[in-house]
């Protein structure tokens, strides 16, 4: 889920609550699971885990280095496609 469609381009303000919140149960995010949130370098992710927050979940985290740190290590799976 990119983080930028968290954000309205008119406004460039965060998503309505109840967008996100929508959005977040359409890709299966609930809150009695642990939701760990990454991008590129572990800086757009902020913008999920503070909605996510705003939306009351509590088990979040995120991975600070996210997906540009993972890739660099060839024994970290990734999954193409």
């Amino acid at each position: 889920m990119p983080a930028a469609s968290r954000i309205d381009p008119q406004s460039k303000t965060f998503t309505a609550l109840d967008a996100a919140s929508a959005q977040f149960a359409n890709a299966g995010v609930t809150k009695d699971r642990e939701v760990i949130v990454y991008c590129g370098s572990g800086i757009s992710a902020t913008i999920d885990l503070f909605l996510l927050r705003q939306l009351g979940f509590d088990n979040l985290r995120l991975y600070d280095g996210s997906m540009g740190e993972w890739a660099r290590d060839p024994t970290l799976p990734i999954e193409r496609g």
